[in-house]
């Protein structure tokens, strides 16, 4: 399908500033995978690595077919399109399906895993790590719907119970562009000894973080720096620290089309791990919860926007207090 020309850029339904001296480009790091002091160094400096084509683009297209199939049996891809095309549907099964059983098969995908499990990413992980390195059991296959984005957080508060030598992995499966909702980071936000002094140090759980924030200029106004994003292709790569700020931008896809990316978090293989994420039975946030993103916006309250609840079948029981500016009230 054919896009049309893009809409401004927004998160949260907030306009960014694309300003040069506000918003920016990824430069990448492909020139240095051979050079692991290179990377680290890099790293540290910036807080982000950033590879064009990784992985190459038929595995990325494999894992986009695998992971869009089961989607569109949940009614949430229109299959009068071609799957991959990843077209929004009515989600006419969200609301009766066993989601926790879903969501299992979704991240347990032998496609999936070749990508969050790959040597392409566990390379660069290793690289960084200087050591042998185990992948969190936990993954985050991530499906954005027309109209959803995702509010200003560091991952340090939701992975901090082990070690904090940490690197998430985010991986478009497909191209996504700006206006499909891709993510963007604030610049060397990992130095910010405002976010150290405080939010930082906190535990998601035991202090019930919601967002940062979810307007993008007061987050600049705030710790500084320019908005960092690009035009996501299959196969790109993007790997940063715990300390990172960053969120996405808003999926304005002309043509319905729902962005679909992967998160997943690595670290040394000989330091604790946190319990939430890794485990044979991981808690996760705890209680009968699923990892199903969107379907509504809740400021993350709860770890609303992301987990959701569930009945004894698996059934998801969505909360109806809902901001209907930003989301819908039912699957």
């Amino acid at each position: 399908m054919n896009d049309s020309a893009e809409p401004p850029l927004t998160a949260n339904g907030y306009p960014v500033d694309t300003a040069p001296d506000r918003f920016g480009e990824f430069s990448p790091a492909n020139d240095l995978l051979a050079d692991p002091e290179a990377l680290r160094e890099r790293m540290a400096a910036d807080g982000h690595l950033f590879f064009r084509r990784l992985i190459d683009p038929e595995i990325v297209t494999d894992a986009r077919i695998e992971v869009l199939t089961k989607y569109a049996i949940l009614g949430e891809v229109d299959d009068r399109f071609p799957i991959t095309d990843a077209i929004a549907g009515d989600r006419h099964a969200v609301a009766t399906a066993n989601v926790r059983a879903f969501s299992e098969s979704v991240r347990n995908g032998r496609c999936y895993r070749r990508i969050t499990d790959g040597p392409e990413i566990l390379g660069v992980q290793a690289a960084l790590l200087e050591g042998d390195v185990r992948i969190f059991d936990m993954r985050w296959p991530r499906f954005v719907r027309p109209g959803e984005g995702c509010g200003f957080h560091c991952d340090g508060p939701y992975m901090n119970r082990g070690t904090s030598r940490i690197f998430s992995a985010w991986v478009p499966l497909g191209d996504v562009r700006r206006s499909d909702g891709a993510l963007m980071l604030l610049e060397r936000s990992h130095a910010s000894e405002r976010l150290h002094a405080g939010y930082l140090r906190a535990d998601a759980d035991r202090d019930g973080l919601q967002w940062l924030d979810d307007d993008p200029s007061v987050v600049q106004a705030e710790y500084g720096g320019r908005w960092l994003t690009t035009d996501f292709e299959a196969g790109d790569v993007l790997v940063f620290g715990m300390h990172t700020l960053h969120g996405a931008l808003d999926n304005h896809s002309a043509v319905g089309r729902c962005r679909l990316s992967s998160d997943s978090r690595y670290q040394r293989a000989d330091e604790p791990a946190d319990p939430r994420w890794n485990g044979a039975d991981f808690e996760g946030h705890g209680g009968r919860r699923v990892f199903y993103p969107g379907l509504g916006r809740w400021n993350n309250e709860d770890f609303q926007d992301e987990w959701k609840d569930i009945d004894e079948h698996g059934r998801m029981i969505l909360r109806t207090d809902v901001d209907t500016d930003h989301g819908e009230e039912q699957p």
